[in-house]
């Protein structure tokens, strides 16, 4: 029932209905005295803004829990990319450590070459 009311509901097919029932209702009225007064056309359209505003405070009940899903699942993604950045903060730590030691080795190589030239 909802399913059919939200495709009635969509804005080019309801006001092709809306303009129907007016229509249709003005007709009516002025060609066979149909609701003299205008209470029962009054109270139809009521009724559908009752109903569409209570389908409307649905469906933004449901975006609002949709949005704190994804909001939930965002977190852990972030918290996921936020570990996978400390690891190669530690990798690239690691590295750097390992560049410097062979640093340090070379220079000792090299200077105990030029050393040993110069003997």
């Amino acid at each position: 029932m909802l399913q059919l009311y939200l495709v009635i509901r969509k804005p080019r097919n309801f006001l092709v209905l809306l303009c129907l029932f007016i229509s249709t209702s003005l007709a009516l009225h002025f060609m066979h005295g149909y609701d003299s007064d205008w209470g029962a056309t009054n109270l139809m359209l009521s009724i559908e803004a009752t109903i569409a505003g209570a389908v409307l405070m649905m469906k933004a009940e449901e975006s609002a829990e949709m949005q704190r899903q994804n909001s939930i699942e965002q977190a852990k993604m972030l918290a996921g990319v936020l570990a996978i950045a400390e690891a190669q903060r530690e990798i690239l730590a690691d590295n750097a450590e390992v560049l410097r030691a062979l640093r340090d080795s070379n220079e000792r190589v090299l200077k105990a070459l030029i050393e040993g030239e110069t003997s």
